[in-house]
C-alpha cells in the first residue's frame, strides 16, 4: 500500500494508555501483530531495568511479559520483529557492551538465546529489517571512535554475515527504518566532533551497496537514540536531540518520503506531547508510536503516543486473551497467534460486507497456524476470535498481493 506525504495531512497525535513499567531512557521495543513491546533501559541515572511489557493496540492495555534475559539490558539495546518473533540483543551492560541476542515467543511468553554476533559488542546501534533478515549498523564500544561495520542477521539459519562497511563512517546513535525492500540509516554522532551527523543512505540488499540520499533537513541531525516509525512509503523522524548538549530535543518532526525523495516537516509532539530523546518507536498497521524516553529538561517519561487518524469506537475487549496476526499487510499466507483460556474456540474471518469467507476451530489454548488466503482479492478483511460465542478478539488485516 502506497501513501503520498499529502496522504497524512488529517493525521494527528492521540495519547493512549501510559507504559506501566517504570518511566525510562534508553529502552528497547518490537511489535508482533497489533502488540508493541517495550522494556529494558534505565531511569535516567542508575537504577536499570530488565522487565519487558506488551502494549494491546485493541484495548489500550499494558501487561507485564517475562522479563528480558540478556547481558545489555541497561540501555540501548536493539530491537526488531522478524516473521511475528521479536528480538532483543545488544546493549551495554553495566560495564561492557554486549553481543548477545534473544528471541520473543508470543505463544509461550518465553526467551530463547540466539547465535551471537560475531563482532564487536556494541550499544547505540542502529538496525532496520528486510525481510527474513535484520542489518546492524555501527553503534558505540564505550565511547569514540565508533563503529562502522554491518552485519547481517538471518532469522531463517539463525545466523551472522558481515557486509560492506557503512560509507557514512564511524557513527553512533543513528536512526534508521525500512522502506519497501531497502534500508535507510542516518543522523547519529560522528567521532570527528561533538554534534551530530546529518547524512542520511539508502541501503540496496540484494547489492550490498550504499546510495547517498537527501540529508536530514536539521543541520544537527537528531541524535540521543533517536527512532523512527515507518507508514506506507513514509518514515517519520520525530525524536532525538539536535546536539551533544543532553538533552537537548529538536522541535520539529521530519518525514522522509520515497516517491519525491524528499524530506518534509510534519507536525511534532509539540505542546499536546513532550519533546523528547531517548524514545522506543513502534508501527503498528497504518499507525506510529512513540513511548517513554527523556524531555528536554530532563525528565524520564512513560507516556504512549499513537500518530495517525483519530479512530472511535475502538474495541475495548479485555479478555486476557492475547491474539498477534501477521505479517498485516500479508500476501495470501497469515500467520495467526494466539494463547489464553480458550476451551472450545474458533476464528472467523469475513469480507468488508460481514460474509463468513473462512472459519478455524481451535483446539488448545496456545498455538499458532498458518492460514492461506491465496484465493482472496486484494483489500481489508476482520478476524473474529470466539469462544463458545463469546466473543475474545476482533481485528483486521490487508491482502496485498
Amino acid at each position: 500500500m502506497l501513501f503520498s506525504l499529502n496522504s497524512y495531512s488529517q493525521y494527528s497525535w492521540t495519547q493512549k494508555s501510559n507504559f506501566t513499567g517504570a518511566a525510562r531512557d534508553y529502552a528497547a521495543g518490537f511489535t508482533i501483530g497489533h502488540y508493541g513491546f517495550v522494556g529494558a533501559g534505565n531511569n535516567g541515572a542508575s537504577i536499570f531495568y530488565n522487565d519487558f511489557y506488551e502494549w494491546d493496540q485493541n484495548t489500550n492495555t499494558w501487561s507485564s511479559i517475562a522479563p528480558y534475559p540478556g547481558a545489555g539490558y541497561h540501555y540501548s539495546p536493539i530491537g526488531f520483529s522478524i516473521e511475528g518473533v521479536g528480538y532483543i540483543g545488544l546493549g551495554w551492560t553495566g560495564s561492557n557492551a554486549a553481543n548477545d541476542l534473544w528471541a520473543y515467543d508470543f505463544v509461550n511468553n518465553s526467551w530463547k538465546q540466539m547465535a551471537s554476533l560475531p563482532g564487536t559488542g556494541r550499544y547505540d546501534a542502529s538496525v532496520f529489517v528486510v525481510g527474513h533478515k535484520a542489518y546492524i549498523v555501527g553503534g558505540s564500544i564505550g565511547g569514540p571512535p565508533y563503529l562502522q561495520d554491518v552485519w547481517m542477521y538471518d532469522a531463517h539459519t539463525n545466523t551472522w554475515t558481515q557486509m560492506n562497511n557503512s560509507p557514512a563512517g564511524r557513527t553512533d546513535d543513528g536512526v534508521a527504518f525500512t522502506i519497501g525492500n531497502h534500508g535507510y540509516v542516518g543522523g547519529g554522532k560522528d567521532e570527528l566532533g561533538p554534534y551530530a551527523y546529518n547524512a542520511f543512505w539508502e541501503y540496496d540488499t540484494t547489492s550490498d551497496s550504499w546510495s547517498s540520499i537527501a540529508p536530514f533537513p536539521i543541520l544537527y541531525s537528531p541524535t540521543g537514540n533517536s527512532r523512527a516509525f515507518v507508514i506506507g512509503d513514509t518514515a517519520f523522524v520525530c525524536t532525538g536531540t539536535t546536539n551533544n548538549s543532553d538533552p537537548a530535543t529538536f522541535p520539529t518532526g521530519y518525514c522522509y518520503d520515497t516517491v519525491s525523495k524528499a524530506w518534509s516537516p510534519f507536525t511534532n509532539m509539540g505542546a499536546n506531547g513532550i519533546e523528547r530523546g531517548y524514545t522506543v518507536a513502534f508501527t503498528i498497521g497504518n499507525f506510529g508510536y512513540i513511548c517513554t524516553g527523556m524531555d528536554s529538561v530532563g525528565n524520564i517519561l512513560n507516556d504512549l503516543w499513537q500518530w495517525g487518524p483519530v479512530i472511535t469506537g475502538a474495541n475495548q475487549l479485555n479478555t486476557g486473551v492475547r491474539v498477534a496476526i501477521y505479517p498485516n499487510p500479508c500476501k495470501g499466507l497469515l500467520n495467526f497467534a494466539y494463547s489464553g483460556n480458550i476451551q472450545c474456540g474458533e476464528i472467523q474471518i469475513t469480507d468488508l460486507t460481514g460474509r463468513i469467507i473462512d472459519f478455524r476451530q481451535i483446539n488448545s489454548s496456545n498455538g499458532r497456524m498458518i492460514i492461506d488466503e491465496n484465493s482472496l482479492d486484494n483489500g481489508m478483511y476482520f478476524y473474529k476470535l470466539l469462544d463458545s460465542g463469546k466473543l475474545l478478539s476482533s481485528g483486521k488485516f490487508i491482502i496485498s498481493k
